[in-house]
């Protein structure tokens, strides 16, 4: 075992976090690369794990954290593509490769698959252990709280791909957190414009805004179809859940145009909703879903590094690595959009 010791928040189980020292991971496997973690942001899927009943599943005595960024400390014998001093992010799915999804090409539904952060320790730490195979570099220079963005913003350009929106197309979008931000900042670059954000949150009405909506609706308050018909002339061709609520499937068919796209994002394993089908057959309606990053990675790493994205205006707050758990209750309280913890 390692005698040297770091600072890690590790999941207990019942939505409890604790820091705590644990040993430094050791190189093991030809592969293993030892990062030495610089920022790592706490997710949404971060929140659904502690809370109680949980949202996502984590094994207890994992240390928790996915989106993180650092430099390559240590490689093992076999490793040719980082070295020490590299800057890297991790895509923190770690897929088999041999299941029938992975032999169709479905990687990011991988029946095996090894969540970083959920099911192996991930970057709420100083060091995290990775396999090679998952690791990108990115510029020196590009900024921590900006590079830690990478694996939410790779998910993001899963579903876009996805959805393929068109610069001509009018997309309404549900939810204005980090993730709905990151649409709405990706839809300008696909080219589009008509963009309306539905969020019951005043202040992060004024997030979407800035961050490049058209029009911006409280769904608690506004009749949908009926403003969008009044500000478009018409009603939305694509539309995009990023929140994850039940009640958003219901929302969201009354403002689709016949034979328009929904894409699903958010992902919370309590929710349900009550729709009739027959409403998706009279419009007939296209729906998809995404989950994880599916070659994703390269574009997104591409948009970070473009200084006219400004993606890093997502994040609100940067705290260290002991005040996580003020940091977990800034996004809880939603007074935070997107929290990046320092070791």
């Amino acid at each position: 075992m390692s005698t040297r010791m770091m600072k890690a928040a590790v999941f207990k189980g019942s939505g409890v976090l604790s820091l705590e020292q644990v040993p430094v991971p050791e190189i093991r496997q030809p592969d293993d690369v030892l990062i030495r973690v610089s920022a790592c942001s706490i997710c949404g899927s971060d929140l659904h794990v502690l809370a109680v009943p949980p949202g996502q599943y984590a094994k207890p005595g994992t240390i928790l954290g996915h989106e993180f960024v650092g430099t390559v400390a240590e490689t093992g014998p076999g490793v040719t593509t980082v070295r020490p001093g590299d800057k890297v992010v991790a895509e923190p799915n770690i897929r088999c490769g041999i299941c029938p999804e992975c032999r169709r090409g479905n990687f990011n539904l991988c029946r095996n698959a090894v969540n970083t952060g959920q099911q192996r320790d991930g970057g709420f730490a100083e060091y995290c252990l990775m396999p090679e195979k998952q690791l990108y570099k990115v510029p020196a220079d590009l900024p921590d709280r900006t590079a830690a963005l990478a694996e939410p913003l790779a998910c993001v350009m899963n579903g876009m791909m996805k959805i393929n929106p068109q610069p001509h197309e009018k997309v309404v979008l549900f939810g204005a957190g980090a993730i709905g931000l990151l649409f709405v900042k990706v839809l300008r670059r696909y080219g589009v414009r008509q963009i309306a954000v539905c969020e019951t949150i005043p202040a992060r009405l004024e997030d979407a805004k800035h961050a490049g909506a058209q029009l911006v609706f409280n769904p608690a308050k506004d009749d949908l179809p009926s403003e969008l018909e009044k500000a478009w002339g018409s009603l939305a061709d694509a539309a995009i859940d990023a929140v994850g609520a039940g009640a958003v499937f219901e929302q969201i068919i009354p403002v689709m145009n016949c034979g328009g796209r929904v894409l699903f994002f958010g992902q919370n394993m309590t929710q349900y909703s009550t729709i009739r089908p027959g409403d998706i057959n009279c419009k007939e309606l296209t729906i998809t879903a995404t989950l994880s990053t599916k070659n994703s990675f390269g574009p997104a790493i591409s948009i970070l590094t473009d200084p006219e994205a400004a993606i890093d205006e997502v994040v609100t707050h940067t705290v260290a690595l002991e005040d996580i758990h003020r940091g977990i209750d800034l996004m809880r309280s939603r007074e935070a959009v997107k929290v990046v913890v320092v070791p």
